[in-house]
């Protein structure tokens, strides 16, 4: 390993979180940051947030495969628990979830790769060959989404190189951001003003692909 920048330590069950049918996650985050910043919610927002309440089934997402850009990112992970962190990040829990009850909202949570009980901090693990600065951007809402279910500190662990002979770690303090917290917040509550409409286009979907199959 030729740098490391600093080191500093700091419900749900995760098996139960691999179908995104019935809550919203930290892939969801930028969508709810959006819909509280004024959007025009589309068709495939719909179908997100019908798959998110549990009035379609997840096949409705049409997700893309595994790539294999994911499981470097899955080796990133398992290398900087296993053999950087060591002994004084034994606390640290691993594929920790989250979570924050709405009323009238799918449930909220949030997988992170790290937790710490006693400090209520969040690692976030992120490998990627753009720069640290541009990751926090990239994943900004990610990463706010964390402070808004009751994180008390979030840390962007950043590596980038070629593993594991050549690996490159920063870690990066998130800041909570204020204003991304409240444009969060009025997301949520315009998609609770929006669940009668996210059920119709639910209910319109299933009787298009009824009618379909009768064909």
């Amino acid at each position: 390993m030729k740098n490391l920048e600093l080191i500093i330590p700091g419900a749900m069950d995760f098996n139960n979180v691999q179908n995104r049918s019935g809550y919203l996650g930290g892939t969801d985050a930028a969508l709810v940051g959006r819909i509280g910043g004024g959007i025009h919610v589309r068709l495939n927002h719909f179908i997100r947030l019908a798959v998110a309440y549990g009035d379609l089934p997840r096949r409705y997402l049409n997700e893309p495969p595994k790539t294999e850009a994911m499981e470097v990112g899955q080796r990133f992970e398992d290398y900087f628990f296993e053999e950087v962190a060591g002994d004084w990040m034994l606390h640290i829990e691993r594929q920790h979830i989250l979570q924050r009850p709405m009323e009238n909202l799918p449930a909220l949570i949030a997988h992170a790769d790290g937790y710490d009980p006693a400090g209520g901090s969040v690692l976030e693990l992120k490998f990627s060959r753009y720069r640290t600065t541009e990751v926090m951007k990239r994943y900004h809402w990610q990463l706010q989404w964390y402070y808004f279910l009751g994180a008390e500190k979030v840390w962007l662990i950043h590596g980038s190189g070629k593993l594991p002979e050549d690996i490159y770690i920063a870690f990066r303090t998130v800041e909570k951001d204020r204003e991304a917290q409240e444009q969060l917040m009025r997301g949520l509550c315009r998609i609770k003003e929006m669940r009668r409409r996210i059920r119709e286009v639910a209910e319109m979907i299933e009787l298009r692909e009824i009618e379909n199959d009768k064909n």
